[in-house]
Parts: C-alpha cells; sequence; structure tokens
C-alpha cells in the first residue's frame, strides 16, 4: 500500500484504539491493539512516546537527534518508516497542523 508522505508539520498521534502499556511478564512496553501486540525496542518506545498529536514530525526527529546524538536528516527516514508501519497498521494518526488560537 502506498500512502501520502508525512508532511514536517504534520503532528502524528497514536490511534485512539491503541495504547503503549508496560508487559507485566516482561516489563518491556508494548502497543496493544484489539488485533494484537506490537512489543516495543527502546528506540520504537521513543517514538511512539513523542506521538502525541501535540509534536510536529519535524519537531519529534528534532528531539530524537538530541536524545541518540545523530543529525537529523540521518533519522528522519527511518522514523518515518517506522511511523509509515504504524500507520499501515491503523495505529497512528496524522493530523494537520492546527492554528494557534489568539
Amino acid at each position: 500500500m502506498v500512502m501520502d508522505p508525512i508532511a514536517p508539520d504534520a503532528r502524528p498521534r497514536i490511534s485512539a484504539r491503541a495504547r503503549v502499556q508496560t508487559d507485566k511478564v516482561t516489563g518491556k512496553p508494548v502497543l496493544l491493539y484489539p488485533e494484537g501486540v506490537l512489543v516495543l525496542n527502546p528506540t520504537g518506545h521513543a517514538i511512539v512516546a513523542l506521538c502525541t498529536g501535540e509534536s510536529t514530525l519535524s519537531e519529534i526527529v528534532r528531539k530524537l537527534g538530541e536524545l541518540y546524538q545523530t543529525p537529523e536528516q540521518k533519522i528522519l527516514p527511518e522514523v518515518t518508516e517506522y511511523l509509515n508501519r504504524l500507520r499501515e497498521r491503523n495505529l497512528l494518526e496524522i493530523s494537520a497542523r492546527t492554528e494557534s488560537k489568539p
């Protein structure tokens, strides 16, 4: 499935039908959704934790670049690919930029 690219000012948000939780057995973060569970590695957890609908894709990439001390242009394709895999499973919503209120 070919998806529209995620715009730099888009605000990714984990779908309302999914939630991040700590697995009681392993202690690892997981993304629970009606059809299953996705075990998150530390990088995946860091990405998902920033997908609140508040930060833009550009801001998420900047924060991850700072966290992992990696140039933004290097991690942008990897973050976008990860987000697109979540979108394919209907676990991520992309909202347009919201206007700021005076």
